[in-house]
């Protein structure tokens, strides 16, 4: 029987055996299904695409959709291509072969691609735009555009600055207004002209000009050296001396920062040589030794008014000579000096000084041989012979005319014109009254001025044209406190801005000095301020100058009238 129990007892460990893996089996197999089926236990691989894009040229245009992009996340990609000014889009590449035409080209993501974007140059005429210094203001809409596609340029100026008119190819348009339309047929160069903000007004020159005009005298100032002077004393007072002087220079609404800005901006306007045309302007400051002045007053007017301060001993007349060379020196020459030689500086503690001088040949000459002795008529009815200068135009574009009640008057252009037709920046305007200057300086206002500038119209005629010497001098103390600056010149003034004792200074005299010479070539003109201290064609027209008028030296461009005068007798 033992060989039955021993039978026995392995049948009964086979079975147990069997359990137990039966039982591991069923572990292993749950285990494998938790892997499959139980969320988090394992990540899943993430699938990314990456798309490259360049641009043929680079400069051509602008390119997005470019990056790498997971497929869970974007089952198709947009890309897109924004061509540049002056470019277009022409196509999409890829190893060389052309995808899209389109400037947005979608597609499935499903590999890695690199694409190439392709543009071309724009067939079209190109809008160029230029500004004659860039400080003066800026422009947009120029660029590359087709043929009959309209344009608009719009011209902004900057500050002190003021849009004056269009240039196209060289040549007026016409157009005034700082937004400019044209319909693009050809290449085209347009020119914003700037001026600076007419800071001194025609008010001023006028009143100025009638205090100063004798009908029965010779008479030559320039304003613009007299209001700049005037604006070196603006800035030296405070209170009702500073108030006073700002009704006459008609600032009294405007800051004082924001009319030293204004003043540079015109300085700068005015200032140049070129097209044979010169005008320079210079201020000075002179300090007697010793006297307190404040470093903020004399920063600004060298900032602002270009004025270097200079210190000397006012008793020495080495000073006097220092100066009168300095006024040489900025004048050309044309005029010495302002003050009598040898002597001490006639004044007590500062001298400011303006100076200015103008160079400008006539855009054409008038021929010496055709000048002639002829008739002048005096004030008083009486002749003199004087050599009268004379030219008929030989383009309807040389001069251009005005006839008005009671008097003619004819632009003659200073300066080269590159193209024709195209106006000069600098001109001498001649006033020829029919009876006399008394008449004529009555109706010599702002009003008719601004009126008369804006009625001059190009015609043929002939010009006859004096030539002249002419020097003037004088004192405008009584003159400026009759204009309302009064306080500036007695024991009320306060000149505080300048100096801790401004409260004890006052102006001791404002000198004048003015000088024109008058050829067939040309004019040279220069002058001092100095403020001491304690259809169908029409017919023909002809302007000739054989007895009393007045004349202007003016800067269309900046609306300034650089040089008045009157000559009674050229001799």
């Amino acid at each position: 029987m033992a060989p039955v129990e021993g039978k026995s007892r392995t049948i009964v460990f086979s079975e147990g055996v069997s359990i137990m893996i039966f039982k591991s089996c069923i572990l292993i197999l749950a285990a494998i299904g938790l892997l499959f089926f139980v969320p988090g236990c394992e990540a899943e691989e993430v699938v990314e695409f990456e798309i490259i894009l360049t641009a043929e040229p680079e400069e051509g245009g602008e390119l997005s959709g470019a990056g790498v992009y997971e497929k869970d996340e974007h089952d198709e990609v947009t890309i897109e291509a924004v061509p540049a000014q002056g470019y277009v889009f022409e196509k999409w590449l890829e190893d060389g072969d052309e995808v899209s035409r389109d400037e947005a080209y979608s597609f499935a993501l499903e590999e890695d691609r690199e694409l190439t974007a392709v543009f071309a140059e724009e067939e079209g005429y190109e809008v160029s735009v230029k500004i004659k210094d860039d400080a003066m203001g800026e422009i947009s809409g120029a660029g590359t555009y087709p043929e009959g596609e309209r344009v608009t340029l719009t011209a902004e100026p900057a500050t002190g600055y003021q849009f004056m008119y269009w240039l196209e190819d060289g040549m007026m348009t016409g157009e005034r207004e700082p937004t400019y339309d044209l319909v693009v047929e050809s290449d085209a160069e347009v020119e914003a002209v700037f001026a600076a903000d007419r800071i001194m007004p025609p008010e001023f020159v006028f009143d100025l000009y009638h205090r100063l005009a004798d009908p029965e005298e010779n008479t030559f100032i320039s304003p613009v050296s007299i209001y700049l002077a005037l604006s070196l004393v603006y800035n030296s007072a405070e209170g009702e001396t500073r108030e006073e002087i700002a009704e006459l220079l008609q600032v009294a609404d405007m800051d004082l920062e924001e009319f030293n800005r204004k003043c540079l901006a015109f300085r700068k306007s005015l200032e140049g040589e070129e097209d044979g045309v010169k005008v320079s302007i210079a201020d000075s400051v002179w300090l007697e030794e010793g006297f307190p002045v404040h470093d903020q007053y004399l920063e600004t007017l060298e900032n602002y008014h270009r004025a270097k301060a200079r210190t000397a001993d006012f008793a020495d007349p080495e000073t006097t000579a220092m100066i009168n060379q300095w006024v040489s020196d900025q004048t050309e020459g044309m005029i010495d000096g302002i003050f009598e030689d040898n002597q001490p500086v006639p004044a007590e503690y500062f001298v400011l000084i303006n100076a200015i001088y103008f160079m400008g040949g006539w855009t054409e000459d008038f021929d010496p041989e055709e000048t002639e002795d002829k008739d002048f008529t005096l004030p008083d009815g009486s002749t003199v012979e004087v050599p009268i200068m004379q030219r008929e135009s030989e383009e309807m574009t040389d001069y251009q005319y005005l006839s008005e009640e009671g008097f003619e008057a004819v632009r003659i252009p200073y300066g080269g014109v590159e193209i024709h037709g195209q106006e000069t920046r600098m001109a001498m305007y001649v006033f020829v009254p029919d009876n006399g200057l008394d008449a004529f300086y009555e109706q010599l206002d702002a009003g008719s001025w601004d009126e008369w500038m804006n009625g001059f119209s190009s015609r043929d005629g002939t010009v006859g044209l004096p030539r002249f010497e002419m020097r003037y001098e004088k004192t405008l103390n009584d003159i400026l406190k009759d204009m309302g600056m009064e306080r500036a010149f007695d024991d009320r003034a306060d000149f505080s801005g300048m100096s801790p004792e401004g409260e004890q200074l006052l102006l001791d005299q404002v000198l004048h000095e003015a000088v024109i010479e008058v050829d067939e070539k040309g004019t040279e003109a220069a002058a001092v301020t100095a403020a001491l201290g304690l259809g169908d064609a029409p017919e023909p027209f002809e302007v000739i100058a054989d007895r009393p008028f007045f004349f202007v030296i003016r800067d269309d461009h900046a609306e300034s009238v650089l040089f008045a005068g009157a000559v009674t007798d050229p001799r």
